[in-house]
């Protein structure tokens, strides 16, 4: 589903005890994994069963063994660095030619691209940045509202907050790869993230579209740098995914907060296609149930329902528990017999006891906000923005063959985009489309075709299909390749299977 994260990257790391973290910034001589010895300048964050999580002047955080520390010497406090020096850093670490950037308040918004711009481009990914920078700024004014409502004291961020969007697919689960250690939801799963270790803001360009993941990112990024969570915390997955999820876009706002349904969430819960065995208390009590493939769907949806029914029906309780959370220290480890008991005595009962009476509440939730109407789903329609395509492809049998056809929309607000479509039946059978070029936010139809063998002959019409779209600039070099008919693998990438 479009809103699974990686949101609390830092959760590996689940420590104990805590103890008292300095306040002041030392500088810390240690030796990494190659045996050299580094320095480090920095905040001692805090510190906990033999790691030090250290926070250098950009933000970030550094977690550092404490066995591998060869010296450590008391220094001043380290100056947080300015929005425009993390975007010259930005600068640096992408090069000039692959990356734009744009400040906004402490926010720091920027474009990793796969390739140079033309001339023509600069202006439009100058309107995308600040129209991104303009909703960042409108969900930092709903959090601090929502804040408010709840008796939740907050603070300006004293860092900047870094927002990276890549225009790839590729370079996105490439650095998620590598940004999360291949661990939690697989990269080709996930939309974006926010990570604790850097405290940025991680999207896909085409999530950009509808704005509904930066969205749900930027809500973890709020509560991490307002103090209204500390990173490394303790912080329930369940409550943290929930609250996240209570924020629903509208394309270039936000227009529900917490105490309202989540639209894709009620259908989800009306259509029935969430198993019902699932109960609060596990959901409460386990944090891993979110970092899987195989349970992370159902976890999101109960996670919001909990949230929600608790935020809307028993807000006084709901605040006093925000508030215990607000307090929880880094690298801290509570026990599952603990947080449930820290639940019980805030809300005066257990999860499992609230569950049933959840239908009711929402049931009655639905009366007074009702969903607006959608269209009947159709069988062997596949509808997803990837790789800056925003496509509808419809495949149906008639015993003999699989016919397949379907429309392709140009989602970059960069760049024109050349395009190669293709779809794999369980059969083996495969249709393709390949479109040179396709200008922003142009739409067209995909003809109609059967799925075909390799060499060309038509075989049993498949049950199913596994869809690709891939894209580059329609003036690169790759774009030209593929016009000369060196089109690329159908491979098995990041797509929808029907």
């Amino acid at each position: 589903m479009s809103r699974l994260t990686t949101g609390l990257i830092a959760a590996v790391f689940v420590l104990s005890p805590i103890f008292v973290a300095e306040t002041r910034a030392d500088v810390f001589e240690y030796v990494d994994e190659d045996g050299k010895t580094q320095t480090l300048d920095g905040r001692l964050y805090a510190s906990g069963q033999g790691i030090l999580a250290v926070e250098p002047a950009d933000g970030s955080l550094r977690l550092i063994p404490q066995d591998v520390v060869r010296k450590r010497t008391p220094g001043p406090d380290p100056k947080p660095i300015t929005p425009q020096q993390m975007l010259d850093r930005l600068r640096d670490e992408f090069g000039e030619e692959e990356f734009r950037g744009v400040i906004s308040g402490q926010y720091v918004i920027g474009v990793v691209l796969q390739a140079e711009l033309p001339r023509a481009s600069e202006r439009r990914v100058t309107a995308a940045l600040r129209k991104s920078a303009s909703y960042m700024q409108s969900i930092q004014t709903m959090f601090a509202s929502f804040a408010r409502t709840m008796d939740v004291q907050t603070e300006s961020s004293k860092f900047p907050m870094v927002v990276l969007i890549f225009e790839t697919d590729e370079d996105f689960e490439a650095y998620t790869a590598k940004a999360t250690g291949s661990r939690g939801l697989s990269a080709g799963n996930i939309a974006g993230f926010y990570s604790h270790l850097t405290n940025y803001l991680y999207v896909r360009m085409s999530e950009c579209y509808t704005f509904g993941t930066p969205l749900h990112e930027a809500i973890h990024q709020q509560c991490f740098n307002t103090g209204v969570f500390q990173r490394l915390a303790p912080i329930p997955v369940w409550f943290a995914e929930g609250m996240a999820s209570g924020f629903e876009g509208g394309g270039d706002k936000v227009k529900t907060t917490p105490q309202k349904i989540n639209i894709e969430y009620a259908r989800l819960i009306v259509e029935g296609e969430i198993p019902q065995g699932l109960g609060w208390d596990v959901i409460a009590g386990s944090d891993q149930i979110f970092r899987g493939d195989i349970f992370a769907g159902p976890a999101y949806v109960h996670g919001w329902s909990m949230h929600w029914f608790l935020v809307s029906n028993y807000q006084k309780e709901y605040a006093k528990y925000l508030q215990y959370v607000q307090t929880l220290p880094p690298l801290e480890e509570v026990s599952d017999r603990g947080r449930q008991a820290k639940f019980e005595e805030l809300f005066g009962k257990s999860p499992s006891d609230f569950q049933p009476e959840f239908p009711a509440a929402f049931g009655n939730a639905l009366k007074r906000q009702r969903l607006p109407p959608q269209p009947d789903p159709i069988p062997g329609l596949v509808q997803q923005n990837t790789n800056l395509a925003g496509i509808d492809l419809f495949a149906e049998s008639n015993g003999r063959e699989m016919l397949v056809q379907g429309k392709l929309r140009n989602i970059s607000p960069i760049r024109d985009m050349t395009y190669y479509v293709t779809i794999v039946t369980d059969t083996g059978t495969f249709a393709d489309w390949f479109v040179p070029r396709l200008k922003i936010n142009q739409l067209i139809p995909l003809k109609p075709q059967a799925a075909r063998r390799p060499d060309g002959r038509f075989s049993a019409p498949g049950r199913s299909f596994r869809m690709r779209v891939q894209s580059v600039p329609a003036d690169s070099d790759a774009a030209k390749a593929w016009a000369s008919g060196q089109l690329p693998s159908a491979g098995a990438g990041r797509g929808n299977e029907r």
